[in-house]
């Protein structure tokens, strides 16, 4: 008894003894992720087996030993973190995702797949990092976060559509954009405004998207068979998730820029230079001192924008749901732009039984863009009128009412002269008049809405229908002013456009999926999908107004002289039929067969029908039983081959027939067009190796492709004794190929207490080369031939001033001209630089530069400590040339201003400029405005700060103090978008770009600056 009494007293002392030694450590686990808390998450003292997981709401509490000083938290999908205990009682802990772990889960083209087994070329991109950004459209936002995308905003109008490549430049004459699928339904992304430019992908609330996948070689694409020559882009938008309902409420305000303006003479300035353009020809002088005006402070300006976001979400374990509202209002930085978009969205998702699941997905936007004349060339040209504008004249005139007290002339033909003899060359209107009183309004209401069905009609055996609509309704008014600007020849001018286009598209696929003999994972997916579309439009003008009042919100009867009307419409149309094989062993040997059967309707007789086959393989090395390394975690090797098609090839492109005439006889018809019946798709044949792997905390991703491009469609000439309609016929005739590399590298650089640091870098490296044409395909300043690349500047190579009397020279083959007088070419010779007697032969054109990027890439580095988060996000290209038209321009010698290099004309003997003597009115010669001129084309490299993002999350617990429980989680944060820019470009942006086709490109013409914007911002959860 003695003995068990003394036992049971020495474990009562132990007892105690431990319980003194220990503590209580209490908290909460969150993520960006989920910030009410994540359930389930491992909490253990550093160093021993003793732990705990947190509760539903992600609490958790512990006994820790007196002497512990750190507690170790880790979950499925997150980095795992130590954090010091400090004496502290309380120890809350944000976890940070796993850059390897993300995205497992990938949506593919008619369904899903594990990362881990995918065999194609597929980026993911998470949209928390720029769902906050102030952007007009969702696709702007994806510039440098994948590998092989290019995305290029080639100008600061809200409302212009970036410019989307995936891995090069994939046809000549045909679209050359990425097929884009919201929530499984393909989306019409053809511009129907008639009087901006109006990017239909704007329509959408980037808020509302989820993920983004880019689809890009053909082992990926292939399943969308003659769609997907130039990539694909899947977008899913955010559903509802089994819980209580989340409500948050996102918003950013603050305000636009240019990043940057024309350097341009001042009012003084103006005077000296164009005088002296006058004098050196012997004639009077025109300009006289007067004010110093900067017209560009009339058409920039600091636009204010806001953004809010508000989004319930939940359900039961039947019943799922998501709706969002959002509001975008931006003022660009170049007036009068500015663009409003309402939206809504409303996902739904049931279970009707554990076999049969329904859902619905509904969004609605109303974007209006208010535009403005920004013409290359044109006299009411924003940017081509404020820098030519003469800077010595005063913009207003307050007792010219008449004008609205603008400097205008008594007539209205042109801006008020000044103290000057003259007004400006070619009699340019004011522009602050034109931008108040002349507008460009372009409305859509747009509906993208589809539904789907699914049973499950035996184990892994699923049926599923999906029927998709995508309506744009889309109208346009533009009104000139019948007093000043556009609108005075015609005595004013209303014109109105209605543009609707309806597209209906419906999937039915069968999906199976099963493991036999616990190795061997099949999934295997067969389909249909049947597709219709119809493009409306029609307008009406009137002209000679009978008084300006009529002008201001519509087409109004019986008030106009003049009336105009027009119209068209077109449809397409396609059936398809595809099955694709999955197949894993034991996870380590991989492979995936597709195969697809497309009609359209746009082809004749057999042509009609493509069948397009792809195939990828993988192994993952890293699961073998020989493999083994403590440094290599993970290493997969694929590689694929597929042939896709391009469908963007005009509506009825094959067809012969008929178009409306007017003649002298009345209405009729006549000849339009001849058929072709041999005429195809373009096809594309794509190569791809690659591999991933983790080494450490490094994920690492590399690839190599060859996308050989057939069947390219070109206008053959024939001769004009045929008859045929332009003297042309579409063919297959054309070839090209793009190759490059990729490089992807992901790191969890530092993850130490409450300190990490992660970054995430790609590049890619491109070579486009045209491989066969009939003839070389030209324009003012592109010129394409086979064995270079795309769109190439051709023209005239500039040779310098000649020191000796200030003539601007030029290589005329491998020999050095001088322009003498106003038209007559001389010999250059370097030894006796100032005889001008020899005859010369006119300067010849040869290739200056390529306008594609070659290398082109992101790096974003994202740092978190405690409750603060910081993200710095860098885009970088280059390899291009970049023809400034708009330096061209602005070195101009007539009666208008000049850029400020101008002052460095040659002005005396033996002077070295790159600037000649200056002779009024010459500007054809000297500058050889006909063509591409290397003394203006510059290297397009640059290495852009694209965002900076700071931001701060609320801890739970001052929320819980402050709020009882009633918010969630709060952010703040600021950002700026755009705020530096690396260059040698001496132009506004080395992005800037007039021209979105293929065959025109790399041209900087009076483009409106790019937009830095400035924004604070807050995000709630209820």
């Amino acid at each position: 008894m003695k003995k068990v009494l003394l036992g049971f007293a020495l474990s009562f002392l132990t007892v105690m003894s431990v319980l003194a030694q220990t503590k209580t450590i209490t908290g909460t686990v969150t993520s960006a992720e989920e910030p009410e808390g994540v359930p389930g998450a491992s909490v253990v003292v550093k160093g021993t087996t003793q732990g705990t997981i947190t509760d539903l709401d992600g609490r958790y509490s512990i006994q820790v030993p007196q002497d512990a000083s750190t507690l170790v938290f880790s979950f499925v999908g997150y980095l795992t973190k130590e954090v010091a205990i400090s004496g502290n009682t309380t120890v809350d802990v944000v976890l940070d995702p796993d850059v390897k772990l993300l995205n497992e889960v990938v949506v593919v083209g008619y369904g899903t797949q594990e990362r881990r087994e995918i065999t194609g070329s597929v980026t993911s991109i998470n949209n928390e990092a720029i769902e906050n950004l102030v952007t007009p459209s969702f696709e702007s936002q994806l510039a440098g976060r994948a590998p092989g995308v290019s995305v290029t905003t080639p100008s600061g109008i809200l409302g212009a559509r970036p410019i989307i490549r995936i891995r090069g430049v994939n046809s000549l004459t045909s679209s050359a954009s990425p097929l884009i699928i919201i929530d499984g339904v393909p989306v019409i992304d053809a511009d129907r405004s008639a009087v901006n430019a109006s990017n239909p992908l704007a329509n959408i609330n980037p808020a509302d998207i989820q993920s983004y996948e880019v689809l890009k070689d053909g082992s990926a694409t292939a399943i969308y068979g003659s769609r997907a020559a130039n990539g694909v882009i899947l977008i899913t938008t955010k559903r509802g998730a089994a819980g209580k309902a989340k409500v948050s409420y996102n918003t950013a305000m603050g305000f636009n820029e240019e990043v940057s303006r024309f350097e341009l003479l001042t009012g003084d300035q103006f005077v000296e230079i164009a005088n002296e353009k006058r004098s050196n020809l012997g004639q009077s002088t025109l300009a006289n001192p007067g004010v110093n005006t900067d017209w560009q402070d009339l058409i920039f300006r600091k636009g204010f924008t806001q953004q809010h976001n508000l989004s319930i979400s939940g359900g039961s374990e039947s019943t799922k749901y998501f709706f969002s509202l959002g509001f975008t209002d931006q003022e660009s930085a170049i007036r009068p732009n500015d663009l409003k978009r309402y939206s809504f969205r409303s996902n739904v998702d049931h279970s009707i039984s554990k076999v049969v699941r329904i859902g619905t997905s509904l969004s609605y936007s109303m974007t209006e863009i208010f535009g403005l004349n920004n013409g290359a060339n044109s006299l009411s040209g924003a940017i081509y009128n404020a820098t030519r504008a003469l800077p010595n004249v005063p913009i207003y005139d307050a007792e010219n009412v008449a004008f609205d007290g603008f400097n205008v002339t008594a007539n209205g033909a042109t801006t008020g002269f000044g103290a000057n003899l003259a007004g400006p060359d070619n009699n340019i209107p004011n522009i602050g008049f034109v931008i108040k009183n002349n507008f460009y309004r372009s409305r859509a209401h747009r509906i993208l809405g589809s539904a789907y069905g699914e049973i499950d009609l035996a184990t892994g055996l699923t049926a599923r229908t999906q029927i998709g609509v995508d309506l744009t309704l889309a109208d346009d008014l533009q009104s000139l002013d019948p007093r000043h600007g556009d609108g005075r020849s015609s005595n004013g001018s209303v014109y109105m456009a209605y543009n609707p286009a309806f597209q209906w598209n419906w999937q039915n696929t069968l999906n199976y999926q099963t493991v036999l003999a616990e190795d061997h994972n099949i999934n295997v997916t067969a389909g249909l999908e049947y597709q219709f579309a119809k493009f409306y439009s029609f307008f009406g003008q009137g002209t000679d107004l009978s008084d300006n009042f009529y002008r201001q919100q519509n087409l109004i009867s019986g008030s106009y002289n003049n009336q105009f009307s027009g119209g068209g419409y077109s449809e397409s149309g396609f059936d398809s039929y595809f099955g694709r094989f999955n197949y894993s062993f034991k996870g380590k040997y991989l492979a995936s067969f597709t195969v697809r059967n497309d009609g359209i309707s746009d082809l004749i007789g057999d042509n009609k029908r493509g069948t397009f086959f792809g195939g990828s393989v993988g192994w993952r090395v890293s699961d073998e039983a020989f493999f083994n390394s403590d440094l290599i975690s993970d290493l997969k090797f694929r590689g694929s081959y597929a042939e896709v098609g391009n469908t963007g090839i005009g509506s009825f492109a094959a067809f012969g027939g008929f178009s409306p005439v007017l003649g002298g006889a009345g209405a009729g018809i006549g000849y339009a067009r001849v058929a072709n019946g041999a005429l195809q798709w373009e096809t594309s044949k794509k190569f791809n190796i690659g591999f991933d792997m983790t080494i450490g905390p490094v994920t690492v991703s590399a690839d190599y492709f060859n996308n050989d491009v057939d069947g390219l469609i070109l206008a053959a000439p024939t001769p004009p004794s045929l008859g045929v309609p332009g003297n042309s016929i579409n063919q297959n005739v054309g070839a090209m190929v793009n190759q490059g590399l990729e490089f992807r590298v992901l790191a969890n650089v530092i993850n130490k207490g409450n300190f990490s640091y992660t970054t995430d870098f790609n590049i890619t490296l491109i070579k486009n080369e045209v491989t066969n044409l009939i003839q070389p395909l030209t324009s003012t300043y592109n010129r394409t031939e086979v064995g270079g690349p795309i769109a190439q500047l051709y023209g005239f190579k500039f040779a310098g001033v000649n020191p000796a009397n200030g003539n601007v020279m030029y290589y005329s083959g491998d020999n050095i001209v001088q322009l003498q007088g106003a038209s007559s070419w001389r010999a250059y010779n370097p030894a006796d630089p100032g005889n001008t007697s020899v005859a010369g032969t006119a300067p010849t054109q040869s290739f200056l530069g390529n306008t594609l990027p070659k290398w082109q890439g992101g790096w974003s580095n994202n740092f978190k400590y405690s409750n603060w988060d910081l993200e710095i996000f860098t885009r970088f290209s280059g390899g291009n040339y970049i023809m400034n038209e708009s330096l061209r321009g602005l070195m101009g010698l007539g009666f208008s201003n000049n850029h400020a290099s101008i002052l460095n004309r040659w002005t005396e003997s033996g002077q070295v400029t790159d600037v000649p003597r200056l002779y009024s009115g010459r500007d054809a010669n000297t500058w050889l405005t006909s063509a591409s001129n290397s003394r203006f084309i510059e290297k397009g490299d640059f290495v852009r700060i694209q965002n900076i993002v700071l931001g701060y999350n609320v801890p739970t617990t001052a929320l819980q103090s402050a709020f009882g429980g009633r918010i969630g989680n709060a952010r703040v944060f600021a950002q700026v978008q755009n705020p530096f820019t690396f260059t040698k470009y001496s132009g506004l942006d080395p992005e800037s770009n007039t021209y979105g086709g293929q065959l025109n490109f790399g041209v900087d013409w009076n483009v409106a600056p790019l937009i830095r914007t400035y924004t604070l911002g807050l995000n709630v959860g209820f």
